[in-house]
């Protein structure tokens, strides 16, 4: 058993952990496998992991650095209490997929006496290493671009199809299929949004009236099913979903 002096002159490090909601289910990359990967690295290593140093952000993209994980992260590591000395991730894009980002948190890191360790990586602190993780940084930014324009251009094929791909507004429900892909379907409000739309028609009734009949009908968002606001019904009005047309990307075609 080490002796309290042994402890306090042993490296320490901390982890982080991450998955975006879409990784969640990639294999090879869950959380389990990344904090074991991170802890037999830190054994490995000789670097002392506290108890309260493993930081685990869920459901979270590493596009940006204002994560809440992170933050704490960061803010762990700046208390001189904690001598940390290392962050262990277990691939460069955990920590971030935006080169600049990557680049600001290695500088604030290493302002506070703290390198960034991979377990995957070999990032060292030499020539070739520091180009190795300056590469490994570019690759997953360019990654992340790549899936963004695949993700967009999947997008525009949708609409070109007449589909509707993002969350349904008032009266209409995502989980329908068209021709076998994605789209929308009225639900039971369907018929609600339909009335609301006649009596603004009509011309008889100002569309705050019209919000406050619909709302004793039962009008409710589709999200939290709370009854629908003054502020979003006449935005609701005014979305050319209800007319068949989808308008995204610049682009507009019927539904």
């Amino acid at each position: 058993m080490k002796s309290k002096h042994e402890q306090s002159d042993s490296k320490r490090a901390v982890i982080y952990t991450r998955v975006s909601s879409f990784e969640q289910v990639e294999s090879g990359n869950s959380l389990a496998t990344q904090e074991r990967s991170c802890r037999e690295y830190a054994l490995k290593n000789g670097y002392e992991v506290p108890e309260d140093g493993v930081f685990v952000e869920r459901g979270e993209s590493a596009k940006t650095a204002n994560r809440t994980q992170l933050q704490d992260l960061l803010r762990y590591c700046s208390q001189k209490k904690n001598s940390i000395s290392a962050v262990i991730i277990y691939k460069i894009d955990r920590l971030s997929r935006d080169t600049d980002d990557y680049s600001q948190l290695r500088l604030l890191l290493r302002s506070r006496g703290v390198v960034i360790k991979s377990t995957t990586e070999a990032i060292t602190d030499d020539p070739q290493g520091r180009f190795l993780e300056n590469t490994m940084a570019n690759v997953a930014q360019f990654d992340n671009e790549i899936r963004a324009e695949r993700s967009t251009n999947g997008m525009r094929e949708a609409i070109r199809d007449g589909r509707y791909v993002w969350g349904a507004p008032v009266g209409y429900s995502n989980g329908a299929q068209l021709n076998g892909r994605p789209t929308i379907a009225p639900n039971d409000k369907a018929l609600l949004v339909k009335e609301a739309f006649e009596l603004v028609a009509t011309g008889l009734y100002a569309t705050e009236e019209v919000w406050r009949i619909m709302v004793k009908r039962g009008l409710t968002t589709s999200r939290s099913g709370k009854p629908i606001s003054s502020q979003y019904f006449p935005e609701m009005l005014r979305n050319t979903l209800y007319i068949g047309l989808i308008e995204k990307f610049g682009e507009q075609h019927k539904g």
